[in-house]
């Protein structure tokens, strides 16, 4: 077993054909999969075995994809880290990861250079093109030479395929453990749903360093679907596409439908979007508001489905000719089994709320070299999914809370916990939280409580400049609140319940 079968299946199924357009070229489904071959050879040539842990840090692009079956068909893991993280963050990942190469862009290779410095298990960073920095390694040049490695490393279905590093509300991120049957089960359950669309146009928008887009590339594969990619997600050009390309369906994230209903509204509704059929919206929850204007504008429908990274990135969804139920994202997916459980991990009827749980062949393997909290989330075969909701009578599922604090913007998980370290790490405060609010763009955006120690002065700005030394720009609070001190209960715990009122009453 290996999820590089999605590729060749790909190959067998479908024949030669453009599967994807970028910027200003196309490219078949065999030259990406010759690329691939070529640079599984050069991985090889530099030490690269079965089992080691490869970082892939790039923005969207064919490389990218390709780097994905390259390393599975030496039976290697990938770990996609997004383009954004700054090295502190990029470093975390390799240290706790023991990954031991860095496949990049030239220009983010210094970042990753300081990030691996003095790594015991870390071998090199290698970038696919010119310009690249002292201290990495070119390797365009080999793969262009290079000659193909056909072979497949057969991998064991529990064997680890994908390292996907989530926030939570605990500081640093988890290393959610996917294994080749996870993904290869997955796509073919999502393929399941969707069977009968045949090989559709779409656009490759999400990034692939997110679960959602490896689902939707892996997908792609298994469809044989063909599509733009986009190296970040661009309104404008996104409209240009549907219109250039007559794209037929979209995968997104709520954010992505607003700032394309807004881009469409400043441009006077030029484009010609009407090969668009259908919509897809994960991630985060969908405001009813804007799946109705988006639908209303566009002509097509939209439908939400339901997953996470812990879940090989999908638990449920909708048939292409299935009606949508408003507040629901469908019903659990072929082979996925779901239910609601109270406190005590009592199994609930229909109707009743509670936590949602699955199992099946999507749930992961556990969390990296974190047994303590695969031991919480996975529990008696049960994975605990921190959100709350029901499931009514004919099975569709509905989200109405989430159990942990955990901040979702745009789509992305945020970790609270993270961000408040990086605050106190200032000397200047004292007390500091950080709690989700609600944004018109994002779902959620960053506020960010803080109280300084007695004698102390701190501006906004220099505690800003201070933040982006240690976390990505997107995870900066859009704002702060400064306070004398924060409402705590009788143990002394910060009460971010009692901040956020306290913050809606004030607004």
């Amino acid at each position: 077993m290996n999820a590089v079968h999605l590729t060749l299946d790909n190959l067998d199924r479908f024949g030669e054909y453009v599967s994807i357009w970028f910027e200003d070229r196309s490219y078949t489904n065999f030259e990406r999969y010759d690329y691939a071959c070529r640079l599984a050879a050069v991985l090889r040539e530099h030490g690269v075995a079965a089992g080691d842990r490869i970082v892939v840090m790039m923005l969207n692009s064919p490389e990218v994809t390709a780097a994905f079956a390259a390393i599975w068909k030496i039976g290697a893991v990938i770990i996609p880290v997004t383009p954004m993280w700054t090295a502190r963050e990029a470093r975390y990942v390799l240290e706790n990861s023991g990954a031991r190469f860095v496949i990049t862009s030239p220009e983010l290779a210094d970042r990753l250079t300081e990030a691996s410095a003095g790594l015991p298990a870390f071998r090199a960073v290698l970038t696919l093109g010119a310009a690249t920095p002292a201290g990495a390694i070119d390797i365009a040049p080999a793969i262009e030479a290079a000659p193909r490695f056909d072979a497949v490393i057969d991998r064991a279905p529990d064997d680890l395929a994908l390292l996907l590093y989530t926030s939570g509300t605990t500081g640093n991120p988890k290393g959610v453990m996917l294994s080749h049957d996870n993904l290869l089960f997955i796509a073919d359950s999502v393929y399941q749903l969707n069977a009968g669309l045949g090989q559709v146009r779409g656009m490759q928008v999400l990034p692939l360093s997110h679960i959602y887009g490896v689902l939707m590339m892996n997908l792609g594969a298994r469809m044989g679907s063909s599509g733009r990619i986009l190296r970040h997600f661009d309104a404008r050009q996104v409209l240009q596409t549907i219109e250039e390309l007559r794209v037929q369906r979209l995968s997104l994230v709520p954010t992505m439908l607003t700032l394309l209903i807004n881009q469409y509204n400043i441009d006077d509704r030029r484009y010609d979007v009407s090969s668009l059929e259908a919509v897809g919206s994960g991630g985060a929850p969908l405001a009813e508001a804007t799946r109705l204007e988006f639908e209303r504008l566009f002509q097509c429908t939209v439908k939400q489905g339901y997953g996470l990274s812990e879940s090989s990135g999908a638990l449920t969804g909708y048939r292409p000719d299935e009606a949508y139920r408003h507040g629901s994202v469908g019903r659990p997916l072929p082979g996925v089994e779901m239910c609601v459980m109270d406190d005590a991990r009592n199994i609930l009827p229909p109707g009743q709320t509670g936590e949602l749980c699955s199992r099946g062949r999507q749930v992961m393997q556990g969390y990296y070299s974190n047994p303590a909290a695969t031991r919480d989330t996975i529990i008696e075969g049960w994975l605990h999914t921190g959100d709350v909701g029901c499931l009514d009578a004919d099975g569709y599922v509905y989200i109405t809370d989430r159990k942990k604090d955990l901040i979702i913007k745009g789509g992305e998980n945020i970790s609270p916990t993270e961000i408040e370290e990086s605050i106190y790490a200032h000397p200047a405060i004292a007390e500091a939280a950080v709690i989700g609010v609600p944004d018109p763009v994002y779902g959620e955006n960053l506020v960010a409580a803080v109280a300084l120690k007695p004698g102390a002065q701190l501006t906004t700005e220099e505690l800003l400049a201070h933040l982006e030394q240690r976390l990505t720009r997107f995870k900066l609070p859009a704002s702060f609140v400064w306070l004398d001190a924060l409402p705590k209960g009788s143990t002394g715990k910060i009460l971010k319940r009692a901040l956020r009122e306290r913050l809606q009453r004030e607004q």
